[in-house]
């Protein structure tokens, strides 16, 4: 499995074209890296991973999602919560073409670009706008801490409900923390953010941290006076939410069954010229492996020959004319497909269209199985959850003292 980058097509002025390029494609590399730790720490915290849609921004306004020309979302995390209301996590690149008004182009090519990241929380009513940001300068509304008003800059269209949000406890909140984002209410949406480049999911859930704390410092009274609002992320349509990467894991869910903890996840996987929904259900092992699969070649579509470069064969007919395997190691293979294994797999119906995976991640092995579905197919998540047991229960002894 594998996390692929996105390839974007800018079509802009030809002067401005090679800049494009340039800077998408410096951004590339560091893309494929955040998106794994992204949907990682999302998945595996209740949030569902995809790349998002441009359109997905239309349905917020002001700072930061007014900034720029053009807009291009490439995380984002969906169907959770944050204080107990809808919210999500996401990061959107922006840039300026250069027909901008004379005087405020800055380069050679007159293009500007940026990075942001921001928690998004839908409120329950709709109100008035209250902006605060850090401010070396301060200035806009005073308030009655002099340390606050020389370190944040606050604005607001009414007083009354600007001094109920910035309140004594968010006061302190944001001088107790160096680090604070600025933050934005406006209609029926917080928005939490900081720009720059999200190379690791702890900018997101720091944000998402915040903007929690945030809401129950602020009070309930003052958040539900408003008039009723638009439902901005409640009401999204499904298709706004956009697709995942291939490779990127989407949705995630954690149990424990017979003894074991186990995590099972779906994603977009692509193997054998076939891109596909995938589910996989994984139970660490204290041990380390090296990779090994052997797939079922019923996976393999129709006019495609199934092989790996490193293709290992057990020497049983009734088994490797069932399956494909593949590993650098072909002493761990030996060690976990004994005759008793493979009889084991080569009988069991469950198993006949699955891809068994060994590999080792962070000094533990994993076990894993996998095949086409989607989680919401219980029956199916469930059949494999059964099996990987099975699997796990009937791993030969020596593959956990095997050393490479």
């Amino acid at each position: 499995m594998r996390t692929l980058g996105i390839v974007v097509a800018v079509a802009a002025v030809l002067v401005v074209l090679g800049s494009l390029v340039w800077w998408w494609a410096g951004r590339a590399v560091e893309r494929n890296q955040s998106k794994a730790s992204i949907s990682w720490w999302g998945t595996r915290n209740g949030w569902r991973y995809t790349n998002g849609t441009d359109s997905l921004l239309d349905r917020f306004h002001g700072v930061p999602f007014d900034e720029g020309t053009s807009h291009d979302v490439q995380d984002l995390l969906s169907g959770n919560t944050i204080a107990g209301r809808p919210a999500l996590l996401m990061q959107f690149s922006w840039y300026h073409t250069p027909d901008l008004p004379q005087g405020k182009e800055t380069g050679a090519s007159g293009l500007r670009s940026g990075v942001c990241a921001a928690a998004v929380v839908e409120l329950p009513t709709a109100l008035p706008a209250v902006s605060v940001r850090r401010s070396a300068l301060g200035g806009g509304i005073d308030f009655e801490s002099g340390r606050f008003n020389e370190a944040f800059r606050v604005e607001g269209t009414e007083l009354k409900f600007t001094h109920d949000v910035v309140n004594p406890r968010v006061m302190e909140l944001l001088l107790d923390d160096p680090a604070a984002p600025p933050f934005r209410i406006e209609g029926s949406t917080l928005v939490v953010w900081r720009d720059g480049n999200v190379t690791d999911a702890k900018v997101l859930r720091e944000l998402a941290d915040f903007a929690g704390r945030l809401l129950e410092l602020v009070p309930a009274f003052a958040l539900d006076a408003g008039s009723p609002g638009d439902g901005p992320i409640s009401t999204m349509p499904p298709e706004l939410i956009g697709e995942p990467p291939t490779g990127a894991i989407s949705f995630l869910q954690k149990l424990e069954y017979r003894g074991h903890q186990i995590e099972r996840y779906e994603h977009v996987s692509e193997m054998w010229q076939q891109k596909n929904w995938a589910i996989v259900v994984k139970i660490d092992v204290p041990w380390t492996w090296p990779v090994c699969v052997s797939a079922s070649k019923a996976l393999v579509p129709p006019g495609v020959k199934p092989n790996f470069d490193d293709e290992y064969l057990t020497g049983d007919p009734s088994y490797d004319d069932l399956f494909v395997t593949g590993t650098p190691q072909p002493g761990f293979a030996k060690l976990l497909l004994t005759p008793q294994f493979t009889n084991f797999l080569a009988n069991d119906p469950r198993a006949l269209r699955i891809m068994l995976v060994c590999k080792g991640d962070n000094y533990r092995a994993q076990l894993c199985v996998m095949t086409h579905g989607r989680l919401a197919d219980q029956e199916l998540a469930d059949t494999l959850t059964d099996l990987v047991c099975d699997v796990r229960e009937r791993l030969p002894a020596e593959t956990l003292t095997f050393r490479w």
